[in-house]
């Protein structure tokens, strides 16, 4: 990397939560997490050359930058996502969020920008879109949350590792070390089983979130393709004679 970056270790970064504005690049390294990751901020550029059997998820807060992979050359613009496996690079002037599941390889993909609210309806009036669907049941995925003005949400937790950005308005995120602001541009980690909950009383809140797990998505036995694939009247799904092994 060329420019001044804040890292810290495994050793550190496992059990600690971390939520503050985004003014440089920052690595966190929380590869000893049950699915090993790794956070980081990424100011203008980057360039990764040592990450080949691994999938990064990207979501670009402000500005532009170019992305260049193996797949080719693409311009990325503020409020767009991508996944990208393997080695990558980014130039330009911009702030991304990329986390990065290792040993896991997934498909390349873009989309964005994101909606103004979630489709599916979460807890406590907020809702979520997922922007990168698990490929597999449990694989990671890319997920949006839209927490309406007004809303306090329940305190809670989550099984895996977080790691989010705030992509638009504002609003607090409250945890046993003390209520953190949240605003364009926050970052945070939340460690596995960390009490947390976001507010957004004087306006709304939207954050885009990296699961490193899902226990929704296709599986062997159940995809949409199998389902909706019938010998006469019954679906693939139960005929085990003609079923892939």
């Amino acid at each position: 990397m060329n420019f001044s970056t804040l890292e810290i270790p495994a050793s550190e970064a496992i059990q600690q939560f971390y939520c503050q504005p985004f003014f440089k690049t920052t690595l966190l390294d929380y590869t000893m997490a049950g699915h090993p990751s790794i956070a980081r901020w990424v100011v203008n550029s980057i360039h990764i050359d040592d990450s080949e059997g691994d999938t990064h998820f990207l979501f670009v807060s402000s500005g532009s930058v170019t992305l260049k992979s193996c797949n080719g050359e693409f311009l990325l613009q503020e409020n767009c996502f991508a996944a990208v496996p393997g080695n990558f690079s980014l130039d330009g002037s911009g702030q991304v969020l990329v986390a990065t599941l290792i040993n896991y390889t997934g498909l390349f993909t873009i989309g964005g920008p994101i909606e103004p609210r979630g489709r599916l309806n979460y807890i406590d009036g907020c809702s979520s879109t997922v922007l990168i669907n698990p490929l597999k049941r449990g694989e990671p995925c890319l997920n949006f949350l839209y927490v309406p003005q007004g809303i306090s949400q329940t305190p809670h937790t989550h099984p895996s590792l977080r790691i989010g950005l705030v992509a638009e308005g504002s609003g607090t995120c409250t945890v046993n070390e003390g209520t953190f602001k949240m605003e364009p541009g926050t970052v945070f980690c939340l460690p596995e089983n960390k009490l947390h909950s976001f507010s957004a009383i004087d306006n709304s809140l939207s954050i885009i979130i990296y699961h490193p797990d899902s226990d929704v998505g296709p599986t062997d036995d159940s995809h949409t393709m199998l389902n909706n694939t019938f010998v006469g009247k019954k679906s693939a799904k139960v005929l085990d004679a003609i079923k892939t092994k």
